[in-house]
């Protein structure tokens, strides 16, 4: 499988920036706990909700046995097993991260998997050949990056005509929360205007993205609304708390409003009143590539 594979450029510290703010999910090997964003792929990849929808994006692929796939922005490699069951033995897998941390985690859990490879590369750089690949797939992944264009663009290159691209991300601006109206105010600037990446609606806007790429035809969108009634699950998992902590140091509301919405929400969880949701959606389509 690796003569698939061109040579891979030295990935460099400002390489994933192209200009923009690095988000935490750019700087992970920089980090003190990297580990900790590995826990985080981890947790959330048990939700039933994100199983549910991941079969669904995975089904989208269209895979036989024999086939080759490519994860962009595999991470952990949480799917990577996933799509080598589909694929069988005699296809083949590969899943590729910027993070050296999350490939080497993906390496040691896919090492007895002889068809799967995980390698370190850029999404909008991928060092392998044009029309190599039955199907890729990216799950969200496209949020972070500053030109997801260009990583739409990169998938289509390597993926054959005739095959499939499915990409799945989060609209994180759809966040909902059932606060009383004494907060309505600092909840919004904490949903809708505090940064914590490069593209928080990308979701909604992914049908758009990729139907400006005209390689691409047959477009089906998928669009599921996520809930949760539990605050902790909201805090660990939908970055609510992280996202309150983050419009304080932004400098968006004060250390006092913050309080007030926190206890607000503490408390409608203990009343049994709180509900947070947030939508997610999978599009997909085929590749046609016009001489």
């Amino acid at each position: 499988m690796e003569a698939m594979i061109q040579q891979i450029p030295e990935i460099s510290k400002n390489d994933s920036s192209c200009g923009f703010k690095e988000t935490q999910w750019m700087k992970i090997d920089k980090s003190e706990a990297p580990n900790k964003y590995i826990e985080y792929v981890d947790e959330i990849t048990k939700q039933d909700q994100i199983i549910a929808h991941t079969r669904y994006s995975t089904r989208q692929l269209r895979l036989q046995p024999g086939n080759k796939v490519i994860d962009v922005g595999c991470g952990a490699g949480k799917d990577l097993s996933r799509l080598e069951s589909m694929v069988e033995s005699n296809g083949q897998v590969c899943g590729i991260d910027l993070s050296r941390e999350m490939v080497e985690c993906a390496k040691s859990r896919m090492n007895h998997l002889p068809n799967v490879t995980v390698f370190c590369a850029n999404a909008s750089m991928i060092p392998i050949e044009s029309n190599y690949f039955d199907a890729s797939r990216c799950e969200r992944l496209l949020q972070h990056i500053p030109e997801p264009a260009e990583v739409v663009s990169e998938m289509v290159r390597i993926t054959r005509s005739g095959g499939r691209i499915v990409i799945t991300d989060v609209d994180w601006w759809s966040s909902t929360i059932s606060v009383p109206r004494s907060v309505d105010r600092i909840n919004s600037i904490i949903i809708k205007d505090v940064v914590f990446n490069q593209h928080p609606s990308i979701g909604l806007n992914l049908r758009g993205l990729m139907s400006k790429n005209t390689n691409i035809e047959e477009i089906e969108i998928f669009a599921q609304c996520m809930y949760t009634d539990s605050l902790t699950v909201a805090d660990d998992l939908l970055w609510l708390g992280e996202r309150g902590k983050m419009a304080v140091q932004q400098g968006l509301i004060t250390e006092e409003e913050y309080n007030q919405w926190r206890e607000t929400i503490e408390e409608m969880e203990e009343n049994g009143s709180f509900v947070f949701t947030i939508n997610i959606f999978t599009v997909s389509g085929t590749i046609n590539k016009k001489q």
